[in-house]
C-alpha cells in the first residue's frame, strides 16, 4: 500500500515529473493523449429544461462523441448560427 501512496514528484537528473505516467514533463504525453480521447459517449440527448432557472426555458445537448477541440468548435458554430449565448460544462 505505500507504493501507491507515494511517488516521485522531482528528480535532479531528469527534473520535474508528470504524476500521471512518471516521464518528464517534456516528454509526457498524458495531455496530448487526454486530448484526443472523445468526451461523449455517442448517443446525443436534446433536452429543453426549466427547473432552477425561474421559468426560463434552456436547451441541452448532451453525448456528442467529439473530442474537447471539436466541441468547442462546434459550440461557436451554434452560437453564430443560433444568434444566441450558451457555453460548454462538463465537456
Amino acid at each position: 500500500m505505500k507504493q501507491t501512496l507515494s511517488r516521485l514528484v522531482y528528480s535532479t537528473d531528469q527534473g520535474r515529473l508528470c504524476p500521471d505516467c512518471g516521464q518528464p514533463q517534456d516528454q509526457c504525453r498524458c495531455s496530448s493523449i487526454a486530448a484526443d480521447q472523445l468526451v461523449g459517449n455517442g448517443k446525443v440527448r436534446i433536452r429543453r429544461e426549466t427547473k432552477g432557472r425561474k421559468g426560463k426555458g434552456v436547451t441541452l445537448v448532451e453525448g456528442l462523441a467529439l473530442t474537447p477541440a471539436d466541441v468547442d468548435k462546434l459550440t461557436r458554430e451554434m452560437k453564430t448560427r443560433c444568434g444566441c449565448g450558451g457555453s460548454v460544462k462538463h465537456g
